[in-house]
């Protein structure tokens, strides 16, 4: 081959390579960031030191106007904390716990998590949603000390792998 077409087929190489790169341009291209809008099942948020992980509702048998909320707080901070105050769309809701009456939080220790509805004797469960699956619904979640976290978190219906979780307990408590 001769010199002037290894220099032609360098130079072609060089100017092609930026066009053969794709749509990265940085750290910025929206093809490395995520979307601010919620796209799925397992909202993740973070407020203050504590971080909320794969919030999701499921919705209770149908006619029942009942959700469980499924999520994970872990506490990445040093000092302790505690969930005292919850909304799911707009209606104040406590956590209920089997044996233990008139509990409305739930604390957790610095470096703890703990976990909400899926293999977790806590529950947050509300009996007055009555909303379509795949609806996006506000829920509030406020801590004592990291403050109040706002959250859109989808619901889904008991299939598949959300299958038999279902409020517990079934109906609302009185009193």
């Amino acid at each position: 081959m001769k010199r002037s077409h290894v220099a032609a087929l360098a130079a072609l190489v060089v100017l092609t390579v930026p066009a053969l790169t794709g749509c990265f341009n940085g750290k910025g291209a929206t093809t490395t960031t995520q979307a601010s809008m919620n796209t799925g099942n397992g909202v993740e948020a973070r407020q203050g030191t504590i971080d909320i992980e794969n919030a999701t509702l499921v919705l209770g048998p149908e006619g029942s106007n009942s959700a469980t909320l499924l999520m994970r707080l872990v506490n990445t901070g040093p000092e302790p904390d505690a969930l005292t105050y919850i909304t799911i769309n707009g209606v104040q809701v406590q956590i209920s716990e089997p044996g233990v009456v008139g509990d409305s939080g739930a604390d957790i220790g610095p470096g703890e998590s703990i976990s909400f509805g899926y293999e977790s004797l806590r529950w947050i469960n509300t009996y007055e949603l009555d909303v379509e699956p795949s609806s996006y619904v506000p829920v509030e979640l406020g801590f004592q000390n990291a403050g109040l976290a706002q959250l859109s978190v989808l619901t889904v219906p008991p299939t598949g792998f959300y299958e038999g979780i279902a409020p517990n307990p079934p109906t609302a408590p009185v009193g």
